[in-house]
């Protein structure tokens, strides 16, 4: 890893982007690989250690040497907000889950044709969506455990959660 010295610091201070390439050539591959022992999500860590050298651009003027300890904290920072918003988006998906009315609120007729309507949308889905949406709602995995299992990123498993959860949103609200 280059040395990154005052100098180069200074010159990120006063708007030089060569000075700021060379901090980013220097720190990019290594904050890549903190990110990814958090997240385990190698093109989410390196948009969050993108994200991190943009804010420096941005505060270039408030910048200080040595800058290493200032960009572990912060893509470590940046990796605990990205997993806080996961754990946030997946309490949001159980809250619309537990919202589906008790059956007993319907006819028992109503209760069979809703149940079998959704079973329908369930099984018309694509079949990585409706693997990910079995494991999710019928065995109670999260995430990183579906993402391990059919060897996918938790990213992919997300997607294919809120495809799933839109189409029954979009059904329920016929």
């Amino acid at each position: 890893m280059p040395e990154i010295t005052p100098i180069t610091v200074q010159g990120i201070v006063h708007s030089d982007p060569k000075s700021f390439r060379s901090l980013y050539d220097a720190y990019y591959a290594y904050l890549c690989g903190i990110a990814v022992s958090y997240i385990h999500d190698f093109e989410k860590a390196r948009e969050l250690v993108n994200d991190v050298f943009l804010r420096v651009w941005e505060r270039r003027t408030e910048f200080k040497y040595p800058p290493l300890p200032y960009l572990i904290s912060s893509v470590r920072n940046a990796c605990f907000n990205y997993l806080r918003d996961i754990r946030k988006e997946s309490m949001v998906t159980l809250d619309f889950m537990e919202r589906i009315p008790d059956v007993a609120l319907y006819d028992e007729n109503d209760v069979e044709d809703i149940m079998q309507a959704i079973a329908n949308l369930i099984v018309n889905l694509p079949n990585r969506c409706k693997e990910v949406f079995a494991l999710h709602f019928q065995e109670g995995m999260d995430t990183a455990d579906i993402a391990d299992r059919l060897g996918i990123s938790p990213s992919t498993v997300r997607v294919q959660l809120k495809i799933a959860l839109d189409k029954i949103r979009e059904w329920l609200k016929k």
